[in-house]
C-alpha cells in the first residue's frame, strides 16, 4: 500500500456498490440481488458495512442500498484475507500434510546417544 499523507490524500478512498460488485466477480446478478448478496456476506462473512446512508426522510441507515459507499482499503483487505471455509480447511490440511513430512525428514538427522556417550 503506497504511503498517504494529509498534503496527497487518496484519490479514492471510498468504493461503490458496482466496484465492489466487479471484485466480487458477480456481474451477473442484479442490483436487486447483489444488495441481497453484499448484506449476507455482512451479516454471515464479516465483509465491512457501507458508510451510513443518508435521506432526507428516513435520515442515517446502515443498510446496503445501490448507492452505498464502502472503505476502499476495508473491502480490499477483506477480499485479499477471505478464503471460503472449505478453501480453508484444504489449506490447513496439506499445510499439515507438508509439516509433518518436514519433520520425518528432520528426524531421520537424528542421532541417539547410548548410554549417555555419544
Amino acid at each position: 500500500m503506497p504511503y498517504l499523507s494529509l498534503h496527497q490524500p487518496d484519490p479514492e478512498p471510498t468504493c461503490t456498490l458496482p466496484w465492489v460488485r466487479l471484485q466480487l466477480g458477480a456481474q451477473e446478478l442484479t442490483s436487486g440481488r447483489l444488495v441481497r448478496y453484499v448484506g449476507l456476506l455482512i451479516a454471515e462473512r464479516g465483509f465491512p458495512p457501507p458508510l451510513p446512508n443518508f435521506s432526507q426522510r428516513t435520515g442515517l441507515s446502515d443498510e446496503v442500498t445501490k448507492d452505498s459507499r464502502w472503505i476502499r482499503s476495508a473491502v480490499e483487505a477483506w477480499l485479499l484475507d477471505f478464503l471460503p471455509p472449505a478453501n480453508a480447511g484444504a489449506v490447513d490440511a496439506a499445510a499439515m500434510k507438508a509439516a509433518a513430512a518436514e519433520m520425518d525428514a528432520a528426524a531421520g538427522n537424528l542421532r541417539l546417544i547410548q548410554g549417555g556417550r555419544p
